[in-house]
């Protein structure tokens, strides 16, 4: 483990933290209701703070017309007042800091850290819990799930998408072990997008303008078409040019990092009964730009967006999202659906040594880096809807999943002819010298997963709640290997019954007479990730199986409100013990990667959320606040390629080509590997804060909103080896800044955004390809960029 504590990081932010832990403010804020009604918690820029389930609150003594008011998606019960780890986020906070997809939410929630990962794959971690295994979308499942309208988001490739027309983002915090269960240890993100509305004719356009040439045009419609029958349709198109790079001979000045990106969706929405919805909704996304950048940490370019590189990068995404919810509230119960079909197809081909050949010695490239996926799932739930002391919900899961991938990779010396390079037919019978890898793989996955949540009122004050889910998946795989060194079948399956609960306890505290709202609460839990199939038939000490991710949770908290809910500050503390951590590891046999399991690691932090509101709901004030540690208990080994290729050269076994044949050579090539136990988790910063201010101005004509903000992300280890050199990710920080002028009795509306106003070159992510050359890169998050937007509602 690095060496350092929170002292030290909280002592080189002192004067910032000391803030975060005390004020969080809003502007615009609705009285808080009771029972099982939902309650809003709305700020000046429409962000929201929520927890999950409903319970039984007496309502607040004192009337006021500004109160703090908490929501979250609709048809989940989000409430202050309720025992769990939950940041709800809003689409205009979004706006507010040019947020455009997941990898831009760092920040915006406690314990969240989104990396790219391998260029197109993003990964998701909620302390310190997510997916080590890139390049293996269709064998393993992130530790995060994204859910879209209440479908599950089967293929971690589809999370790379530009956000439109959203409602609102939750952030769960902790494993989920009922409703979001499916494959959640770390925790879970709920997308809810916009649906049609019966009330009236009514419609957004909007058209942005930036540096990078960015441009983005969105267009929202909602036709009430009877009372109960409407339909919303809306589009977006984002482009902007490269935030990054090549400088190469062959290439020029070829731009990374760009944008272009077009999205629609319709949605239907019928209500033939006061007491019955359907809801039938398509969404689309296309994405065509050159590729991310991912700069080689040898590469002799001294500017962060400045690479060299021979290879263009190019990528084809298109996903197709259709989807029909039926919600059926009957007297006594509320019947609830989510029918889906999901359609991804992707194209990635980039420099995998992410250096020039001239410089390198060598090229490694991948022409070929596909993905295609077929996802059908079904989620069916009732729940009690009448008071009583007994509440409950149950529910079934149900998921089908075809995928194919298909991948190519060159390697060799001296090549004249960049930036192009011919793929030859028939690989698989005729490959070429230069051909060091491809694969086919089909993979099928089936998964059953029934559910059950159940909550008691042992008093008006203390309440009690459970659930308990059985996880039910089976995979399969047939994976052709070929190379120019020959080809390797395989067919394997697994399958897992895991069953995961949780137990929570809450208990009021609210005292009226002080203007005091409070909850303290209890909970513990479990999670799971399945396990899967590895597609290597020659590793000597890799199994053909992986083993499913186990966690066992605690967590302590209390949500607070003060002064007339004008002032609100919430604290959790957790600890857990994370079982069989998935990642990439190497073997002593030559190409014969897998993934494996990491035995135990332990995961502990404090998390801090507060808000206050003041000068008549004009100021607010915002921050969180997260400390975490890590640590891997268990002795385990585990190799990488720089200690594989150091033992093959140490060991005289390893001579002549001895890594091929030599039983020897394996077991010095073993037995090299170092001991992992005392390292910290990947993916887990130690501390990671944001403060945020904002005013709400009278000025002539209408109001003038500002907003500033600060975001700090700490360092934190790319992978278990925790290897200074390769490993370190720095940390970083930011300051935003957000204006918006609209104009009094007027639809239009004027803002400008400026994010990383510093224009630091912060680095996102740290990857070390464990195929390949092993080179690892950097990615970086996006400089500075300032973005104007006109509006126009009606």
């Amino acid at each position: 483990m690095r060496t350092g504590s929170w002292l030290r990081h909280i002592a080189l932010n002192s004067t910032i933290l000391t803030l975060f832990v005390s004020f969080n403010c809003t502007t615009e804020i609705r009285a808080a209701t009771t029972g099982s009604k939902k309650i809003t918690v709305k700020t000046t820029d429409n962000r929201h703070t929520s927890a999950v389930r409903n319970r039984k609150l007496p309502k607040p003594a004192i009337a006021s017309p500004e109160v703090i008011q908490v929501h979250g998606a609709s048809n989940t019960p989000n409430v202050q007042n309720i025992p769990t780890s939950v940041t709800a986020i809003s689409a205009a906070t979004l706006e507010h800091q040019n947020v455009t997809s997941l990898s831009g939410m760092n920040g915006l929630a406690p314990g969240l850290n989104i990396a790219k990962t391998a260029g197109y794959q993003t990964n998701i971690q909620i302390r310190g819990v997510g997916m080590q295994t890139a390049q293996n979308t269709l064998t393993t499942s992130t530790g995060v799930p994204v859910f879209i309208d209440g479908v599950y988001i089967a293929n971690s490739v589809s999370l790379d998408q530009t956000f439109f027309d959203l409602s609102s983002i939750d952030v769960y915090r902790g494993p989920q072990a009922t409703r979001y269960g499916q494959s959640a240890p770390g925790g879970a993100i709920v997308i809810k997008t916009a649906d049609p509305t019966f009330d009236k004719f009514s419609g957004k356009v909007e058209a942005s303008g930036g540096n990078y040439n960015l441009a983005r045009g969105r267009a929202e419609l909602n036709i009430p078409i009877t009372s109960n029958l409407a339909i919303r349709g809306s589009f977006q198109s984002y482009t902007h040019t490269g935030f990054a790079h090549t400088t190469s001979p062959y290439l020029g000045r070829y731009g990374l990092d760009d944008a272009q990106d077009n999205a629609g969706k319709i949605a239907i929405k019928w209500q033939p009964f006061r007491n019955f919805t359907a809801t039938l909704t398509g969404q689309w996304y296309n994405s065509t730009p050159h590729g991310a950048e991912q700069k080689n940490i040898l590469d002799p370019s001294t500017n962060p967006r400045v690479v060299n590189q021979d290879y263009p990068a190019r990528t084809l995404l298109t996903t197709a999202l259709y989807h029909l919810n039926l919600d059926w509230k009957l007297s006594d119960i509320e019947l609830s659906s989510v029918t889906a079909a999901q359609h991804v197809r992707d194209h990635e081909q980039y420099d995998n040594a992410h250096l020039s050949d001239k410089i390198l010695g060598l090229y490694d490239i991948l022409p070929n880096n596909n993905n295609t996926m077929n996802n059908y799932s079904e989620n069916f739930s009732i729940k009690s809807r009448r008071p009583m002391p007994i509440d409950w919900e149950v529910g079934l899961f149900v998921m089908g999943q075809r995928g194919h991938a298909y991948m190519t990779e060159f390697s060799g010396t001296d090549y004249s002819g960049w930036p192009n390079f011919s793929v030859p037919g028939n690989l698989t019978t005729s490959p070429p010298g230069n051909l060091k890898y491809g694969n086919q793989q089909t993979a099928t996955r089936f998964a059953v997963q029934p559910y059950v949540e159940l909550g008691y009122h042992i008093t008006e004050r203390l309440h009690l709640w459970g659930g308990a889910r059985f996880n039910y998946d089976r995979y399969s795989s047939n994976s052709n290997t070929f190379s120019a060194y020959g080809n390797a079948s395989s067919q394997h399956s697994f399958s897992t019954k895991v069953p995961t609960w949780k137990v929570e306890l809450d208990y009021n505290l609210t005292n009226p007479s002080a203007n005091i709202k409070s909850m303290l609460y209890a909970s513990v839990g479990t999670g799971y990730k399945p396990g899967g199939v590895n597609v290597a038939t020659t590793a000597k000490f890799i199994s053909a199986d992986f083993k499913p991710e186990r966690i066992l949770n605690y967590e302590i908290g209390a949500k607070n409100w003060f002064f007339n809910h004008h002032l609100m500050f919430n604290l959790s503390a957790f600890y857990a013990n994370y079982k069989n951590m998935q990642y990439i590891a190497d073997d002593p046999y030559p190409y014969a990667y897998g993934i494996a399991n990491v035995p135990k690691i332990n995961l502990y932090g404090i998390e801090m959320e507060s808000a206050y509101v003041t000068m008549e709901g004009r100021l607010r004030v915002d921050g969180s606040l997260t400390l975490e540690k890590s640590r891997i208990t268990s002795n385990y080994r585990s190799l990488d390629a720089s200690t594989v290729n150091a033992a093959y050269g140490a060991s005289s076994a390893c001579a002549n080509g001895g890594q091929y044949y030599s039983t020897a050579c394996w077991a010095a090539v073993e037995a090299s590997a170092p001991n992992v136990k005392g390292n910290q988790a990947p993916g887990m910063p130690n501390v990671q804060a944001s403060l945020s201010a904002s005013y709400l101005w009278d000025v002539p004509g209408g109001s003038l909103l500002t907003r500033l903000q600060y975001i700090y992300r700490g360092n934190y280890a790319a992978r278990i080896i925790d290897n200074p050199r390769l490993d370190h990710v720095p940390a970083y920080f930011l300051f935003n800044a957000f204006l918006e002028y609209k104009p009094k009795n007027s639809q239009w509306r004027f803002s400008f955004a400026a994010t990383n106003l510093t224009n630091v070159a912060g680095v996102n992510s740290r990857f070390t390809d464990p195929y390949g050359t092993n080179q690892t890169s950097e990615q970086y998050i996006a400089p500075r960029q300032f973005v104007g937007t006109v509006g126009y509602s009606f």
